[in-house]
């Protein structure tokens, strides 16, 4: 610790000669001048180490002790403080760079957003920008707790949003807003219908009358579960007391039959490279764009872009300065024919994306598949032929208000 406080504080190595010189060292050692490293050259001199502020008394207890000093080198922080002091424009640089750093400290590098989930990234960052805040804008001079009420305003999606400053980076924290369950019309009447297709295998009414039963066939729009009640006295008498309307709900489970179709053409166009490649580089600064070699780029033919864009990162974190390469890849087209094999197992399994994509939403799952293949003018037809079990149900409202009784032969006004 002593070595690097000494270090800090500069120190000189000097030499001493004199008739007496162990004069000197009792003469420090009274007046309590610190040295170290004290090396014996000879009977009438050595030399020493001593701190930089110490040399002026040195010199008057080495005149007092008839004892002459010299100077062999000056080392440590004090000296190579002093060594700049004749060089003004080393000095001025670095003021400048210090002014530098401390303005532009005070400028946004990098805004980051945390704590969302389903809302981008990108559409925050947006809308933020729209409000001046962005990399390259003025710190102190955001209004934080205003932006975030004007970004709240224009993102509804979201419930809760914070922006704190730190030097050169902006913290955006969010909160997604809870969407708030749909609620059900149960004013308006419906009916459960089918939207497919079948045979039921279940049918499951939570409200209103299920019109078929387990091994019925259905087709498409007919009215599996009704939304009217019939209301009727005991058994045995004549007297019918109208109707009452109902939204109609349950679940309704079927084996279905679905077909699907893609067609792909068996001759394409595909890319033959020339090997006549463009470079091309452009510098990322803040929230700017330079270009170099704007016009270096291959007019009037077909080609590739490809563009890569480095980043400076400090900590782990990109700063909004990076180069970008753009290389420019010139091709030409050829006629060629697609291996159809290959055609027909892509065409499969996008049908079959197709068909669990219909069937997600709908609680179903797959029984049996069949594909069907066959080429015509050029083009390659595949047929999905699927056996599912899946939800046919959908509600569909109807006219009338419910809880409302009508009258025995009577039907709802339109728009009661």
């Amino acid at each position: 610790m002593k070595k690097l406080i000494n270090l800090l504080r500069g120190y000189a190595q000097v030499r001493v000669s004199g008739a007496f010189p162990e004069r000197l060292l009792n003469l420090c050692g009274q007046h309590r001048l610190p040295f170290w490293r004290l090396s014996w050259l000879d009977e009438t001199s050595f030399t020493f180490r001593v701190p930089l502020g110490a040399l002026g008394r040195l010199e008057e207890l080495a005149e007092r002790s008839m004892c002459q000093t010299q100077v062999l080198a000056r080392q440590g922080g004090g000296a190579a403080a002093r060594s700049l002091r004749r060089r003004w424009g080393f000095l001025l640089g670095l003021a400048i760079c210090l002014a530098a750093v401390s303005v532009l400290s005070r400028f946004l590098l990098v805004v980051e957003v945390t704590g969302n989930e389903t809302v981008p990234t990108a559409i925050i960052l947006a809308e933020l920008e729209r409000l001046g805040v962005r990399p390259g804008a003025y710190g102190p001079g955001i209004d934080s707790r205003a932006v975030a009420n004007q970004a709240l305003i224009q993102l509804p999606q979201l419930s809760f949003l914070s922006i704190n400053i730190r030097g050169s980076r902006a913290q955006v924290q969010v909160q997604e807003a809870v969407r708030p369950p749909e609620l059900l019309d149960e004013t308006t009447p419906a009916d459960v219908v089918a939207d497919a297709d079948g045979i039921i295998l279940d049918i499951q009414a939570s409200a209103g009358r299920a019109m078929f039963s387990e091994g019925d066939i259905v087709t498409q729009g007919e009215v599996l579960i009704s939304g009217e009640l019939d209301l009727r006295e005991p058994e045995g008498s004549q007297v019918d007391m109208g109707k009452l309307l109902v939204r109609a709900a349950g679940t309704v489970t079927a084996r279905t039959w679905r077909t699907l179709e893609e067609t792909i053409p068996l001759t394409t166009m595909e890319k033959t490279y020339t090997g006549r490649e463009t470079t091309l580089y452009s510098l990322q600064l803040l929230w700017g764009q330079v270009d170099f070699f704007q016009n270096s780029s291959i007019s009037g033919r077909m080609y590739d872009k490809i563009t890569q864009t480095g980043r400076l990162a400090l900590f782990g974190r990109d700063l909004p300065l990076g180069l970008s390469t753009t290389t420019l890849r010139e091709y030409t087209l050829t006629e060629g024919t697609l291996d159809q094999e290959q055609a027909q197992q892509r065409l499969q399994a996008l049908l079959m994306a197709r068909l669990e994509e219909i069937l997600e939403d709908r609680d179903g799952k797959v029984l049996r598949t069949d594909f069907v293949a066959r080429i015509q003018d050029g083009k390659l037809t595949v047929t999905l032929l699927a056996e599912c079990e899946e939800e046919i149900g959908t509600s569909v409202e109807r006219q009338g208000e419910t809880g409302r009784v009508y009258g025995e032969g009577s039907q709802p006004e339109a728009g009661a």
